[in-house]
């Protein structure tokens, strides 16, 4: 299925012709049910009454928006969109989450959300707010080379990596300011990126020293302006649990303090909404952008163990860590020189009992992982079983002791279990104790489109805007 129900084609920064298909989903993944909710047409064509809030319309973009009234204010349809870096799927059974569990009993949650390929910071994040494919909106990433532009991308340079020739597809808050909407965005990779001289409404870039309770306060300031002015879309990044789960695995008790130290942060947002009469006005959704899996130096493949010097001399750089995404030495002839450490990594697979990786030609790469597609893609992808990496003894000697760092890792196979990211809502567009089937993250900007009454860009969506309910 195409998004906006056209045939278009997209085109995003070395992407040359991409037909925009759906996800080739696991049997695990099928569609289980046949009763199709679209999570923002739940309100129903007679005016509704209730706690002092007139709700009228139905939320569908060709249909006029709703407004609502907390009793002193009006608002538009609204959604606060966050995200808790590198939290797992099953993290919110353990107990750690007594808001987030809440909001999933009393409001919805997906018993997973799947990440795109690969399910790394930038890449996720970008394509959970433009519905598109890494491959598609062309951040592979965290860091890559462009060979069109002869340049490099890299996250922690932001006077490189906001230029916009890296970011490909529009962004759900540039997408609302030019529909004459207000956006807020905190922190989100992208935000500092100026699209044809487009900007959300407000923003605040990446400072590693904010804490998420003064961004909790940043929204308030945004909700509380007047309706002129306040953005209805409201993007917030939460960076702390992903930091922790680096340091010291996802099971780790720093890790999952930071995770209730987050939980109790929305738990404020969620108070300073209900004193403001908002809760069945204002639409939360939380999610993650790809889960982590716990390293040991026990899970290590060391690949110069079968690489010749020779082989190895002919890998320029490694990007897409744990996968090996290798690029080829300018100086060598690039379809050869792939073809000798693609049979080099077969030798590697073939001398290992158990090998616990794939490689695969960039072309040859499987279909359901949507990456392939674009000239930012390595040409050789080396991809590791969950938790396990690859090293060379120069990287880490096994007979100095010592623990393999990072302890957690993520950028595995996007449909492994320890990869799957979180899904829970609230609000007046969300259905009331209910769950969704599994889906893509792709999904959500469609989702956000219809709830805002913005007409979507091109994007790889299959649903329409629209999440199925068990």
């Amino acid at each position: 299925m195409v998004a906006n129900e056209t045939d278009s084609i997209l085109t995003a920064p070395g992407h040359t012709r991409y037909q925009s298909i759906g996800p080739s989903e696991p049997e695990e993944e099928t569609v289980k049910g046949k009763h199709k909710i679209a999570v923002a047409i739940l309100i129903t064509l007679a005016s509704l009454l209730f706690g002092g809030v007139l709700v009228h319309g139905l939320t569908s973009g060709n249909e006029q928006a709703p407004i609502y009234n907390n009793g002193t204010h009006s608002f538009a349809p609204t959604v606060i969109f966050i995200s808790l870096d590198g939290v797992v799927s099953h993290d919110l059974d353990l107990h750690f989450t007594p808001v987030l569990s809440e909001i999933a009993e009393q409001g919805v949650k997906a018993d997973y959300m799947t990440p795109s390929f690969p399910p790394i910071t930038f890449p996720s994040h970008w394509s959970l707010v433009t519905g598109l494919y890494p491959e598609a909106h062309g951040i592979v990433g965290n860091y890559f080379y462009d060979k069109n532009l002869n340049d490099s991308f890299y996250y922690k340079s932001p006077d490189q990596s906001w230029d916009s020739k890296w970011w490909g597809g529009e962004p759900i808050w540039i997408t609302a300011v030019r529909q004459k909407k207000k956006s807020g965005v905190i922190m989100w990779p992208g935000c500092s990126t100026e699209f044809s001289g487009l900007r959300p409404t407000y923003s605040v870039a990446f400072n590693d020293h904010i804490k998420f309770d003064d961004k909790v306060d940043q929204v308030f300031d945004w909700i509380d302006l007047p309706l002129e002015d306040r953005p209805q879309f409201v993007g917030v990044y939460v960076q702390q649990v992903d930091q922790a789960g680096h340091a010291y695995g996802p099971y780790g008790n720093e890790t999952f303090k930071q995770l209730h130290l987050a939980d109790k942060s929305i738990g404020r947002l969620l108070d300073g909404l209900k004193e403001r009469n908002l809760t069945d006005i204002v639409n939360v959704m939380v999610v993650s952008d790809h889960g982590m899996s716990e390293t040991d130096k026990s899970r290590l493949i060391y690949y110069d163990d079968v690489l010749t010097e020779k082989e190895l001399s002919l890998i320029w750089s490694i990007e897409a860590s744990p996968t090996l995404g290798i690029r080829i030495h300018p100086s060598e002839n690039e379809e050869e020189a792939v073809e000798i450490l693609y049979e080099a990594f077969r030798r590697l697979h073939n001398s290992l009992d158990t090998p616990h990786f794939e490689v695969y030609k960039r072309e040859d790469f499987p279909s359901r992982f949507q990456f392939r597609d674009n000239i930012r893609i390595p040409p050789l992808m080396v991809l590791p079983d969950a938790g396990w990496n690859f090293v060379t003894h120069k990287e880490f000697d096994p007979n100095l002791g010592g623990e393999y760092e990072p302890r957690g890792v993520h950028g595995y196979d996007n449909m492994s279990p320890e990869s799957r990211a979180i899904f829970v809502a609230q609000g007046p567009d969300f259905p009331k104790k209910k769950t969704i089937v599994p889906f893509w993250n792709i999904e959500l900007y469609s989702v956000m489109s219809r709830i805002l009454h913005l007409k979507p860009s091109n994007n790889n969506n299959t649903l329409n805007g629209l999440l199925e309910v068990e």
